[in-house]
């Protein structure tokens, strides 16, 4: 039965040939099981919804130490003046939280050259202030950052579940990858304190994360794991009820079983487990690049729904040993088939 093993290792390390619709296929190997071993197929289980990024918590940052009306008029010549009247106005009261943390991030940038300026004038009690109000600024910036990035609805598209697979992941490409590389580049350079910030650059990678494939990532990889499951229930009922090899010999019913796995296991599903894998490997690292710098701020329930989310995209590997080692106990009995 090693020759399982060899054909699915093979296919791993090709992994070249287009796949058409995984789902479907895999689908198409469990009734082909079913019918084979003469079991009756568990009822498939819906995605569960723990496995959903959980909604961002509505909360309100602390208030960064203010700039009253007179400190702000005593600014003239400071470029932080203008800083501080976008954030004044109607609409940067009521900013998004990505346009709040470029604000935060252009405050920390200019302050300091405007309380040197101060200094310069003899005013330091003013100075004072707006040294006061970078530090508030800073200390600030991680859950800024957390709600503009991992809590806004950009996020949250990202791991948005598609209603249907398709042939995914064949029609993905690096774009998502790049952006995800590029802010969390961004993220860790902020918080490590350097603050230079381009307002179009960072709505242009958020924006890239709302047609991100998170979701149907998890989506695909949840079926792999439910699916194989059920095969392996299949299989297994099979070798207990109903051995394919009573007397130790090959039988047609093993025979049959044989060509079922190396047809449409071996030969339609591994090619777009291979596929998923390799995808799962691209996206991975540079999400969590992304959530690592912000790993001291992530509310419970959100490391709760990564923890979830990392061990179903890594144990796909494991998953798929399990079966070939299911197929070949059910098997173990036959010989040479």
């Amino acid at each position: 039965m090693m020759r399982w093993t060899l054909l699915v290792c093979l296919l791993a390390l090709a992994g070249c040939d287009d796949t058409a619709n995984g789902p479907d296929q895999l689908s198409e190997y469990l009734n082909r099981l079913s019918t084979v071993t003469g079991m009756t197929l568990t009822a498939a289980t819906p995605f569960p919804g723990e496995l959903d990024l959980p909604e961002a918590p509505r909360t309100e940052l602390p208030a960064a130490n203010q700039i009253d009306l007179i400190d702000f008029l005593s600014l003239s010549g400071c470029e932080l003046q203008i800083n501080l009247g976008r954030r004044n106005t109607q609409l940067g009261r009521t900013a998004a939280p990505s346009q709040r943390l470029l604000l935060d991030l252009e405050f920390m940038e200019l302050a300091p050259a405007c309380i040197a300026l101060l200094r310069d004038r003899g005013d330091t009690e003013l100075a004072n202030v707006l040294q006061q109000a970078s530090l508030d600024r800073r200390s600030l910036l991680p859950l800024s950052t957390l709600q503009a990035v991992l809590m806004g609805p950009e996020w949250q598209a990202f791991w948005q579940r598609p209603t249907a697979l398709e042939a995914y992941p064949t029609q993905t490409n690096s774009l998502i990858i790049a952006s995800l590389t590029r802010l969390g580049d961004l993220t860790a350079g902020w918080l490590g304190g350097s603050w230079a910030a381009s307002n179009r650059e960072f709505e242009l990678l958020l924006s890239d994360l709302r047609v991100g494939d998170g979701g149907a990532l998890m989506l695909a990889h949840y079926l792999v794991a439910r699916d194989l499951a059920r095969a392996n229930e299949l299989l297994e009922a099979a070798r207990v009820q109903a051995p394919l090899c009573p007397y130790g010999q090959p039988t047609a019913r093993s025979r049959a079983l044989n060509r079922v796995v190396t047809q449409f296991f071996v030969g339609q599903v591994q090619p777009w487990l291979v596929r998923l894998r390799q995808r799962k490997e691209a996206l991975h690292q540079p999400i969590k690049a992304l959530e690592a710098p912000l790993g001291a701020v992530l509310p419970p329930d959100y490391i709760d729904w990564a923890m979830q989310r990392d061990q179903l995209l890594i144990n796909q590997t494991q998953v798929i040993k399990t079966h070939v080692q299911t197929i070949q106990r059910t098997l173990a009995a036959c010989g040479e088939s």
